[in-house]
């Protein structure tokens, strides 16, 4: 299997730190993309992945990518790579508040989607992640590979799309809430 990840910020460097660590992917396996040289150079330093400034490139040949680029950019972002995107490739969006109806507008009809909301103790490989998708589409085996590749770096909960929202706000505020309590506390 391999994965593209099209944005390689602090969340894409946790989830493919996880894989890495844990052994799910070979470094050869894993393709990703950045906005600028300089990041892709140190993309490349930290992870020993294959890093370009190309987000086509990032996609291309991939089993499973990764729409980790900020929410404002996704519909910019999707037009780039959207030509170069299969059928048989799975799509999962790590951008919030980006709903799997959305998604799909943007990349057409008969792709497989994921809209994941993960939080940033997967930094420490101690992260929850709210995933919502249709289950209906994917076999088995594709379920354990996604199931893996999110407890790599953390907890996995599967929950309805109307539930995702509140899954970002909840996944995301609490650790913060707890590092203000940490910090009063010392």
């Amino acid at each position: 299997m391999k994965i593209g990840f099209v944005g390689c910020g602090n969340m894409a460097t946790a989830i493919i730190g996880g894989i890495l660590e844990k052994g799910i992917l070979k470094k050869e396996d894993i393709k990703a993309s950045t906005k600028t040289e300089n990041s892709a150079k140190k993309v490349q330093e930290t992870l020993g992945i294959e890093c370009t400034t190309d987000n086509k490139k990032a996609v291309q040949d991939a089993d499973v990518i990764f729409l980790a680029v900020k929410p404002q950019f996704c519909e910019e972002v999707i037009q780039e790579i959207k030509s170069e995107i299969k059928s048989e490739q799975v799509i999962i969006s790590i951008a919030a508040g980006k709903k799997l109806e959305w998604l799909e507008a943007q990349f057409g009809a008969g792709h497989k989607i994921i809209r994941t909301m993960p939080n940033t103790p997967a930094l420490l490989g101690e992260g929850m992640t709210g995933m919502a998708y249709e289950e209906s589409n994917y076999s088995e085996e594709e379920k354990a590979v996604l199931r893996g590749i999110f407890e790599a770096c953390g907890r996995l909960e599967v929950v309805d799309e109307r539930m995702m929202d509140a899954v970002g706000c909840v996944s995301g505020c609490s650790p913060a809430y707890v590092y203000m309590f940490i910090e009063a506390l010392a």
